[in-house]
Parts: C-alpha cells; structure tokens; sequence
C-alpha cells in the first residue's frame, strides 16, 4: 500500500509525550486538542500516552452489556469509559500503547472519506513500526495487522475516528505487553467483528509487539514516529493550559460520568 505523507517534517505539527492522571482524563484530552484544533488555539497534534491505570474503553455509539463484562470489571476495580469516537471496545492500561492523531481535513488527503483518512493518518505509524522491525499493515476497516503462527493475519492496533466540522482525530491502541487475563476477564466477544477474525477468540486473534520480539516500550515508539515525522529534535511534554482546561471540563461533564460511560 503506498500513501502520500504529508505530515513528515512539517514544522506546523506537534508530537506530544503526556499521559494523564486517569484513564479518564486521557480521553478527555483527546477530545479537548481537537476542539482546540476547531478553534484555532491547537495546532496538528500527535500524542502518544500509556495509560497508568487499566480501563475497558467503548466506542461512542457501543452497548456495554454487548461488550463488556461489567461485573467482572467492577470486581477488578476496572473502570469502564467512553471515547468520543467510533470503533470497538478496548482494554488500555500498561502494555497497551496509545497515539492520537489530530488534523485539519484539508491538510490530511483524502480525509473526506473515513477509510481516506484512516489510511493518511495510519502511514507514520505503520512507518514508525517498520523501523521498529514490524510489518503491519491496514487489515478489516480499522486494523493493523500482522502475520501470526501459520501467516494468518492477527490484529495488533485498533483504529478509530471523530470527525468534526473542520478536523479529523485518528487514535488506536497499540498491543505492546498486554494482560492477556484480564482482556478476557473483560472484555466479551465483540458484538462485531473484521471478517479476518474469523471467530477467534482475543489470545488467538490477537498480537503484541512483544509476540513479534519488537521494542514494547512508549519511548521507542515515541522515537521512532519523532524520526518518520522528521521531528527528532522536537520535545512537547505538556499539553497548552487552554487544552488542559478544555480537559478538565470534559472530565466533568462527560468522562468522569456514568451518564456518558454506560449511557447506552
């Protein structure tokens, strides 16, 4: 598959390192760098965060008794979160790597399409990857994919959207050295599934970069999207204080709330 890159060595863009406090205020920056980029106050933004503390994340429009164990998350002590985007059910936390990627439609091509958009954004990684010793590639409408034991392709990334008047957020989790217990404590069978599943279970439709003997750590990934990016140089560790403000009200009205979380 070949894409045109129209990120690298731009100058405009920004790569951010920053984690947050809570699972929950990691979505919430998401959502507030892209009102920022609607706004004008952010610029084009890539993030990469390792949430501190395990999380089952839904997509927006998701039913969590389709896709969740909830008893058996609340047992954990799990808590169970909605992102402003499309896709499937996740479970982030240590060993689960995450990337967001923020733009404006007519700075990324072919982003009037989800699957345009979804392609443009996903290059740098896929790149990045590369460098890392993974060949992946898009698989299904949202994965990254790999070979597995015997060539069949196995999901490594999660992919999805939100897309607003005037911009395009793009986030996946990266399996890096997930608790494979615990997914399957968690998380059911998806209610909807790539036709590459196949009906697999989690263990065996999934893979990690620590499968695959890649670097599991945020910092290599970091560096190597930094070098695909031409932006080794640039260091943004913290997010503008309009954006954290803008965070901190999501958090409250909305992904600190189980009117948002388990609202369907």
């Amino acid at each position: 598959m070949t894409s045109p890159r129209p990120l690298s060595g731009e100058p405009y863009l920004r790569v951010l390192d920053y984690t947050a406090a809570s699972p929950a205020e990691d979505l919430a920056l998401d959502e507030a760098i892209q009102r920022g980029l609607e706004a004008d106050t952010s610029p084009p933004t890539w993030r990469l965060w390792e949430a501190r503390t395990h999380a089952v994340v839904l997509g927006t429009g998701q039913e969590h008794a389709l896709e969740v164990h909830l008893e058996a998350a609340r047992a954990a002590g799990i808590p169970v979160l909605r992102r402003h985007s499309g896709g499937g059910a996740v479970l982030i936390g240590p060993g689960a790597l995450n990337y967001s990627g923020c733009f404006y439609f007519d700075r990324l091509p072919r982003s009037q399409t989800i699957a345009g958009a979804m392609e443009a954004a996903l290059r740098p990684v896929l790149d990045a990857l590369a460098l890392l010793g993974v060949h992946a590639h898009l698989a299904g409408l949202s994965d990254l994919a790999a070979p597995g034991a015997g060539g069949a392709l196995r999901k490594l990334a999660g992919n999805s959207q939100a897309r607003k008047r005037r911009s395009v957020l793009v986030h996946g989790t990266l399996l890096a050295a997930p608790d494979w217990a615990l997914m399957d404590r968690v998380l059911k069978h998806p209610s909807r599934e790539p036709d590459y599943r196949a009906g697999r279970g989690h263990r065996a439709f999934l893979t990690s970069l620590q499968d695959l003997g890649a670097p599991i750590s945020l910092a290599a990934l970091s560096a190597s999207l930094r070098r695909i990016l031409g932006q080794i140089d640039s260091e943004s560790t913290e997010p503008l204080p309009s954006e954290l403000a803008t965070a901190a009200h999501l958090l409250g009205e909305k992904y600190g709330q189980d009117d948002w979380n388990l609202r369907r």
